[in-house]
C-alpha cells in the first residue's frame, strides 16, 4: 500500500512530471546518442513506460468512481472529498461495504 499522502490527484501530477521527464530524456537520447540501434531501444523503451504511465494516469481518473484505485498493483488511497456523492453518502450512513479501500478523511 502507497503512503497516505500519495492520493489520487497527488499521483496525477507525480505521473505528469514523470512523462516531461521522459520528454527531455528523449530530447536527450536523440541529440548526444548516435549509434542509431542503440537509439531506437531507448527510444521503444521510453515510449513503452511513457504509455503505461499515461495509462497508469487515466485510470486514476477513473476508479475513484468505483473507490477501487491502484497503480501498478499498488493499493492508493482515496480522499474522501474526492468520492463521488452517492459513496460519501453511504460511508457517512455507516456502511462498511460502500468502499473496500481505505478512505482518507479530506
Amino acid at each position: 500500500m502507497l503512503p497516505e499522502w500519495l492520493d489520487t490527484q497527488m499521483l496525477q501530477w507525480v505521473i505528469l512530471a514523470a512523462l516531461v521527464l521522459l520528454g527531455l530524456t528523449t530530447i536527450m537520447i536523440l541529440r548526444f546518442i548516435r549509434r542509431v540501434v542503440f537509439k531506437t531501444v531507448l527510444l521503444a523503451v521510453i515510449a513503452g513506460f511513457g504509455l503505461s504511465l499515461w495509462a497508469q494516469r487515466a485510470d486514476l481518473s477513473d476508479c475513484v468512481q468505483t473507490c477501487e484505485c491502484s497503480i501498478y498493483g499498488r493499493v492508493v488511497h482515496v480522499d474522501y472529498s474526492e468520492l463521488p456523492k452517492s459513496i460519501q453518502d453511504r460511508l457517512a450512513a455507516g456502511d462498511q461495504t460502500a468502499c473496500n479501500q481505505t478512505v482518507v478523511a479530506g
